[in-house]
């Protein structure tokens, strides 16, 4: 009888080693890639009226916006952007933020017309200005605002109008920071906004004495506190130097920082 034996092949344990060595960073690689979305907002920068070619005092604020893809993405995003918050969120934000984007490049444009408009009529020329001045300036303005998302410029940049056609300086020769946020409407109200908490950070972190915000709790129609309601919350919270101001409308905006003027 013929015996069958079978020799069992060891496998070197260098051979282990190197293939655990492989599997460490391609499991690492695959959990920091692996689809996660969030989506973030940081305090962004406060911007003089004047950067835009308004010749005025006041400021307004953007913030930084956006999403992530995956974990490699947000730990990016954390270094570059530190103060940044996170919020989890579902593979549809990739197309909801490029719909924001065309949705938010049309209302500044129309936040921008609608500041012109009611600065003009605030001022009351003896001359109008005519249809070709009017485009210019219009024109002027989409150009030089064109790096900036949203309407929520709308009430600073009505106010710097103001200023530039009146030539009156509202921050006392640089002795008030003033900054704001709302859109301008038609009607000269000022319109509700997001971001709130993040603008309020980045106008306290450039020592600003004085933020409008909308004064709209009173008919917020979206879901959540109003701006007027998030921004006394969020100074009270964070013990902000700043004094929130809400308006209800430009004319508002306008009386106070006259009667600012005064003192």
């Amino acid at each position: 009888m013929n015996v069958i034996t079978t020799k069992r092949r060891r496998i070197r344990p260098d051979i282990i080693i190197v293939s655990l060595l492989l599997l460490i960073p391609l499991g690492v690689a695959t959990f920091c890639f692996l689809p996660r979305y969030y989506v973030f907002t940081a305090p962004g920068e406060l911007v003089s009226i004047q950067d835009v070619g308004v010749n005025g005092s006041v400021h307004f604020v953007y913030v930084y916006e956006g999403y992530t893809r995956n974990l490699y993405e947000r730990w990016s995003t954390q270094r570059s952007v530190p103060d940044a918050e996170f919020v989890p969120a579902d593979a549809s934000v990739v197309a909801e933020f490029g719909g924001m984007e065309e949705i938010g490049s049309e209302a500044r444009d129309d936040t921008i017309v609608n500041a012109i408009i009611s600065a003009e009529e605030e001022v009351d020329l003896d001359t109008p200005v005519s249809e070709d001045e009017f485009t210019q300036k219009m024109d002027a303005l989409i150009e030089d605002t064109a790096e900036y998302y949203g309407d929520s410029l709308g009430l600073m940049l009505a106010i710097g109008l103001v200023e530039e056609a009146q030539d009156v300086d509202f921050s006392a020769n640089g002795k008030y920071t003033i900054a704001g946020t709302g859109t301008i409407e038609e009607d000269h109200t000022v319109g509700s906004v997001g971001a709130i908490r993040d603008k309020l950070r980045t106008a306290e972190q450039y020592n600003a004495d004085y933020f409008f915000v909308p004064r709209d709790k009173e008919h917020f129609y979206y879901e959540g506190l109003s701006n007027e309601e998030e921004a006394t919350l969020v100074a009270k919270e964070l013990n902000l130097q700043l004094e929130v101001v809400p308006v209800e409308t430009m004319e508002e905006a306008l009386d106070f920082l006259r009667d600012l003027n005064k003192e």
